[in-house]
């Protein structure tokens, strides 16, 4: 399995990339791409491919005519153009020698029958010129530990300095293209940020199979998470699957009927049934997203490095109709809110005012937005009680400073105390409040998965223990 990361290297960290197809037309992708990799700092040398913009400079730098006129070697070469000027870009790399390749371009198997022709003549030029190539129909790579993107963002629009961001542990494959930057940029508002991204399209030589044994073996990636249309190698995925103790998450589309019939006109792939997919993922120990936001969500949890010892849920809450629903939502994903111990409720007793609740669910009332030591001490008490596993904490709304001081209050028990913590916020993500995004920030750096209301918050708990049951499970079949 080594291999793979040699074969893939071009791909994740080229030293050169050539955009061909580069436009000086900011309205065209081809700009927007090659802007895109400049502004996430990418480092090594970039070749901006046009022939109708030969000789002339884009964006700064100088542009060719053909890959075949850059003067130095190219490891990665992205072709911004048609399906059948693809063809002859992919030959001229060939004699180039450049050793990956990413299509943008539709127009494959996905349309039929000529396009199923085109797709023979990629794998013909891939087997002749041992070219890695990714797609068509796919936007291509992000990898934040290289600078490197190959997607079309707009930075400016969204106030971003890309070269800030920190790479973390979640690696995705994808195949669609739009949920590959739609990944990205809700880490950009939620804060664990991946370190990798792959949008795989038709997969006409790298599939997804080969791009999830390249996570595997890559020692940045700590969570694997999927969003799959088709699986072509099912035995392959299977076994690297059941191969490693890394977390897995997939969002599988294309179970039912509707989504079948898409899944064919999107990628051209198979889909399967719903009952064969659930047979694979017991099999292979994946845990199933049943929804987009749910993926990036079991994927943040999963990155954090706490795992639980058992399902006793203990609810520390300021808001009382969330913990509420905490408590059953806990119940409905067989989680259980215990009662906490006769001297953890005497400690509690003597934190908070005589108003509070101190059984489980952990009441502290408002009280604690105009004294945050009694939160954290609260906390403190909740996380050191024999009968609780795991924390969700829903902090205030209302109170602006209180949820900067909870959240440094939340990560230090996590760090102190080693059990899982879930904050759940009230406050949609997207309201733009500065407290609130530092917040965030300050949640992310700890390592302290958060989301949306407590429904959430109990799908990425049993997601924490399911993923503790495959880890001991799979350790014993391996004989540790």
């Amino acid at each position: 399995m080594k291999e793979v990361v040699e074969r893939m290297r071009p791909l994740f960290y080229p030293k050169s990339v050539a955009i061909v197809g580069a436009s000086d037309n900011p309205t065209r992708f081809g700009y927007a791409r090659l802007k895109c990799l400049l502004d996430f700092g990418y480092k090594g040398a970039v070749y901006p491919v046009n022939p109708r913009l030969a000789g002339k400079e884009v964006l700064g730098l100088k542009c060719y005519g053909s890959v075949l006129d850059i003067p130095d070697e190219v490891d990665l070469a992205y072709m911004d153009v048609s399906a059948r000027t693809a063809l002859s870009v992919l030959r001229d790399c060939g004699k180039k020698g450049v050793k990956a390749a990413i299509i943008f371009a539709g127009g494959f198997s996905e349309v039929g029958d000529e396009g199923r022709k085109l797709e023979d003549e990629i794998q013909a030029i891939a087997k002749e010129t041992g070219m890695v190539i990714l797609g068509p129909n796919c936007i291509g790579v992000t990898n934040l530990y290289a600078n490197l993107c190959t997607f079309a963002l707009n930075l400016g629009n969204l106030n971003l300095d890309a070269r800030s961001l920190e790479p973390g542990k979640i690696s995705l494959i994808a195949q669609s293209g739009t949920l590959s930057v739609s990944f990205l940029l809700l880490s950009l508002v939620r804060g664990f940020h991946p370190g990798k991204i792959v949008s795989s399209g038709n997969e006409v030589v790298v599939t997804l199979t080969e791009v999830l044994e390249y996570f595997v073996e890559d020692p940045d990636t700590k969570v694997i998470a999927m969003y799959i249309e088709a699986v072509r190698n099912g035995r392959k995925f299977i076994e690297l699957c059941r191969s490693t103790t890394k977390p897995l998450v997939a969002l599988k589309a294309g179970k039912f009927e509707a989504g079948k019939s898409a899944a064919r006109s999107h990628t051209a792939a198979i889909a399967g049934s719903v009952e064969v997919w659930n047979a694979v993922c017991k099999q292979a120990g994946i845990i199933q997203a049943e929804s987009f936001e749910e993926l990036y969500e079991l994927s943040m949890a999963l990155a954090s490095p706490l795992r639980p010892h058992g399902n006793r849920v203990a609810i520390v809450s300021v808001l009382g109709g969330p913990a509420v629903i905490a408590s059953d939502a806990c119940e409905r994903q067989g989680l259980r809110v215990p009662k906490l111990t006769e001297e953890s409720v005497k400690r509690l007793r003597q934190i908070l005012p005589p108003i509070a609740s101190v059984t489980n669910p952990v009441d502290t009332t408002g009280s604690v937005m105009e004294n945050i030591n009694m939160f954290r001490d609260a906390l403190e008490v909740v996380c050191q009680d024999p009968n609780i596993d795991m924390i969700i904490t829903m902090p205030p709304i209302m109170h602006a400073p209180s949820l900067i001081n909870i959240s440094r209050a939340v990560v230090d028990a996590a760090r102190q105390y080693g059990k899982p913590i879930v904050v759940v916020w009230a406050l949609p993500f997207g309201v733009k409040m500065r407290e609130f995004e530092e917040a965030i920030r300050i949640l992310s750096e700890g390592e302290v998965p958060h989301c949306y209301m407590p429904e959430r918050a109990t799908k990425m708990l049993s997601a924490l223990l399911t993923q503790t049951e495959l880890e001991k499970k799979k350790a014993k079949a391996r004989g540790f």
